[in-house]
């Protein structure tokens, strides 16, 4: 394990940061950020600097230019950011979460997004092991086929010891996947996926041969993305995985059809939003010439 580097900060300020409630975790992929990068980076800082920021970032990148007082960086082996692949084996693993086990939480925000109010306290306070912006029915791009179900894991709130107690579970080996969780279905009835493969995991346990490992082990023939894992699957291991709804996952967090998502909310902004360049950049350039909200 690689030790947690951590800029110079005030006296007494280094200690006590190791023991915060929620750590601010920024992946980083290289030094050199654009403009809009700079945007993201200075709206987490404004809001979120009192959690303790904490960059993630591959062991090779020379961070000098960009982490300041009181910030930290966590390395993880550069393979985890050579691609979307490598990222999602990252948040995948209980190497990730364990680097963060002295926080009860941590909130992702990659260099997409932009953070629009100091409120975090109160969304850990909902005691939610997963937070993020909602899907659209279908992963549709606007917001016409209704909301949907939670993912989007770029600003995401995640509670450490949930995730690892998810990824520490035994199951059957191969009795999850491939062969399930292709479709990202929504039942009638909660209790029907609740908890859903522990009991198929059970019947497969039946055979005498039946050999067990862990959920993360069993994950690595998941075909689909982390935050899809996180957001519709960890409750069919674990039936106390409690993920927000969609309705009021949208004051947390806009991605797609913000203009939609602010009539839907009453005219009120979320704590933040994820993607803000790639969906309706024109309306978070008019939230942002704001003085409230200027960066």
């Amino acid at each position: 394990m690689v030790e947690t580097e951590l800029a110079e900060a005030p006296a007494g300020r280094q200690g006590a940061m190791k023991h915060l409630r929620c750590r601010i975790t920024v992946p980083i992929y290289r030094s050199a950020l654009s403009g809009d990068e700079q945007i993201s980076l200075s709206s987490i800082r404004k809001h979120l600097s009192g959690y303790g920021i904490c960059f993630v970032a591959p062991e090779s990148l020379d961070l000098g230019g960009i982490i300041q007082s009181g910030e930290c960086v966590e390395r993880f082996t550069d393979d985890y950011f050579s691609g979307i692949e490598g990222y999602n084996r990252l948040m995948k693993s209980s190497a990730f979460y364990e680097r963060f086990i002295t926080s009860d939480y941590i909130l992702i925000a990659q260099l997409d997004c932009l953070i629009l109010s100091d409120s975090l306290h109160e969304w850990i306070a909902g005691g939610y092991d997963y937070l993020a912006s909602p899907w659209f029915k279908g992963f549709a791009k606007e917001h016409g086929p209704g909301l949907w179900r939670v993912g989007n894991g770029g600003l995401s709130l995640r509670r450490v010891k949930s995730y690892l107690r998810v990824l520490r579970r035994q199951v059957v080996k191969g009795s999850i996947y491939p062969r399930w969780g292709h479709c990202a279905w929504r039942p009638p009835l909660e209790s029907w996926e609740t908890g859903l493969y522990t009991k198929i995991s059970a019947l497969y346990g039946l055979n005498p041969f039946a050999k067990k490992h862990s959920v993360e082990e069993e994950l690595k023939s998941y075909p689909y993305n982390e935050d899809v894992f996180w957001g519709i699957e960890a409750g069919k291991f674990d039936r106390s995985f409690k993920v927000v709804s969609a309705e009021q996952a949208l004051s947390f967090a806009f991605e797609v059809s913000p203009r939609w998502s602010l009539v839907k909310t009453g005219g009120k902004l979320p704590f933040g939003c994820h993607a803000w360049v790639r969906y309706d950049r024109t309306f978070w350039e008019e939230v942002l010439s704001n003085a409230k909200h200027s960066i």
